[in-house]
């Protein structure tokens, strides 16, 4: 977010006007290292959301512990204020942030984003010896070879009509290893 606030906001950085109407008297007003410079800020941008979307959201959810009821209902309410933070955001960024960038100017308009950007991440460094850490229980790589070879030796095998015998562990023993049971379904059969 700070070289593409900062790509927007430099004159070295940013093209210089074109007061015209038509892009044949703007060209060459744009030079190369300015439009490497504007992309790559985008690129990063677009690397840093697509990377944090999804664990963020995991990460709010994994503080809970949901054997315990009290943090059971937490869990929907945490759930509840993420869609609402994530929605207001949006809307922000649509109505707010577009106005300032119209009216005030692009500099403002992207360095609001930034410094909350930067808040953020200075709340979510000083908040993390405070998360309850989950060590990892086995490869995840593992774990999804594993799959693909039972699921390449269990190709041609019939499936039971018996729903007991889809669980590995029996409702007794799963809960008293906090693991949950699997539901047999009949999507991905080959499974």
């Amino acid at each position: 977010m700070i070289l593409l606030t900062l790509s927007v906001s430099l004159h070295s950085l940013r093209p210089s006007p074109c007061n015209s109407l038509y892009t044949e008297d703007c060209s060459g007003t744009t030079k190369h290292f300015q439009v490497v410079i504007f992309f790559l800020s985008l690129y990063i941008v677009a690397l840093g959301i697509g990377g944090t979307k999804a664990t963020l959201l995991t990460m709010g959810a994994e503080q809970f512990d949901i054997s315990k009821d009290s943090e059971r209902s937490q869990t929907s309410l945490f759930f509840n204020w993420w869609s609402i933070s994530v929605f207001s955001g949006n809307l922000f960024s649509c109505i707010v942030l577009v106005y300032i960038q119209d009216n005030v100017g692009w500099s403002v308009g992207y360095a609001i984003p930034t410094i909350a950007l930067g808040i953020a991440i200075i709340i979510f460094i000083v908040g993390t010896p405070f998360y309850r850490h989950k060590p990892p229980s086995g490869s995840a790589l593992t774990t999804m070879i594993k799959i693909l070879v039972e699921a390449s030796r269990n190709w041609w095998l019939q499936v039971s009509k018996n729903s007991k015998d889809f669980l590995e562990l029996d409702s007794e023993q799963c809960m008293n290893k906090e693991r949950d049971s699997v539901v047999h379904t009949t999507s991905q059969r080959y499974f």
